[in-house]
């Protein structure tokens, strides 16, 4: 039989083992709360610093122009300062490398053209960043591309001129801004989806190209809405087709190709927003929203129609679809057409 002093002993050992397992219980959960709430307030309070936008490309450029006319309506809905940096070089890849080495918290993001998202991953064969893993955020805007023909040449519809160019392939020439340009993969898909042999000529910019076309040394043009809807409603360029999927708010006299029976020739720069992979996607969604609702503004809608340019908005989840179907069927444009910015 055990002694009652003992038995006394081992209940009180007991009751302060209890009680200190319950007390390491509640500081534990007290602990826990803490850190729930603080997460908690973290996804709250995004932005609480200034969030800065990287476009790679030089300023003065129309997406420079729209990032920063977007910036400076953000600033006010967000209470942040949106601050545009310009980092260039080799054709965005610059900019777009810097913004895929930055922490995914939401503070930077690339404000950018497709070029570096679907087009250089298959016109040079060594990039410093994976195009694939960026985190979508929202397609802002999109500027069809446009099929224009100089006054000497004797077409006024793109039937027209497939005819023409049958009977006379050594004249079918288009400018564009440069090699693997949307201007030039633009005219690679024409080839290929209508059968023509269009011979591309690349030049160092708009101007260059702008000038030969209005002299009649080439042919044909391709280029987006921003650059070509003051020389077409001006009259010094037939406009021949857009490659859009519906008719141009701004050029509502010119078909698409799909009227022409060509529905797969859609393309023009569009102008995006993503982040480093990891961004949380609540960071993501409100960023969307918030654009979406500049969009919506009168001040930028009347600021869009003057350059040319559609909005968009497109969510998240719906950017991330229309993303990968661009860099495929690009990719395969591009491939098929053996076009390539490696020296």
């Amino acid at each position: 039989m055990v002694p009652p002093k003992t038995v006394r002993k081992e209940t009180a050992v007991k009751r302060i083992s209890k009680c200190g397992i319950s007390l390491r219980l509640a500081v534990a959960l007290f602990a826990s709360a803490i850190l729930c709430n603080a997460h908690a307030q973290t996804k709250e309070v995004w932005p609480s610093k200034p969030v800065r936008f990287v476009v790679p490309f030089t300023a003065g450029g129309s997406i420079d122009v729209l990032a920063r006319l977007v910036g400076r309506h953000l600033e006010t809905r967000l209470n942040q300062p949106i601050v545009v940096e310009n980092r260039t070089g080799a054709g965005g890849t610059v900019g777009t490398d810097l913004v895929a080495r930055a922490p995914a918290d939401g503070y930077t993001l690339l404000f950018t053209a497709q070029g570096p998202l679907v087009l250089n991953p298959f016109l040079m064969k060594r990039l410093p960043y994976d195009a694939t893993t960026f985190a979508p955020v929202t397609v802002v805007v999109e500027a069809p591309n446009v099929l224009v023909a100089s006054r000497q040449l004797p077409v006024s519809s793109f039937e027209e001129l497939r005819n023409f160019a049958k009977a006379n392939p050594e004249k079918m020439t288009f400018a564009t801004q440069g090699i693997g340009t949307t201007g030039h993969v633009t005219g690679e898909l024409i080839n290929q989806q209508a059968g023509t042999a269009l011979t591309h000529v690349a030049y160092q910019g708009f101007p260059p190209a702008l000038t030969d076309v209005l002299a009649g040394r080439v042919s044909l043009m391709i280029g987006d809405t921003i650059n070509l809807v003051p020389r077409i409603v001006s009259g010094q360029l037939r406009p021949i087709a857009i490659a859009s999927t519906r008719r141009s708010a701004v050029l509502p006299n010119v078909p698409t190709f799909a009227e022409a029976g060509y529905p797969a020739i859609v393309s023009g720069p569009w102008y995006a927003v993503v982040a480093p992979a990891g961004t949380p996607i609540e960071i993501r969604h409100k960023l969307a929203d918030e654009i979406r609702q500049v969009l919506g503004l009168r001040e930028v809608q009347d600021k869009l129609k003057e350059l040319g340019v559609e909005a968009r908005g497109l969510s998240p989840e719906e950017f991330d679809v229309y993303l990968k179907s661009e860099y495929k069927r690009w990719g395969g444009v591009i491939q098929k057409a053996g076009i390539s910015l490696d020296k």
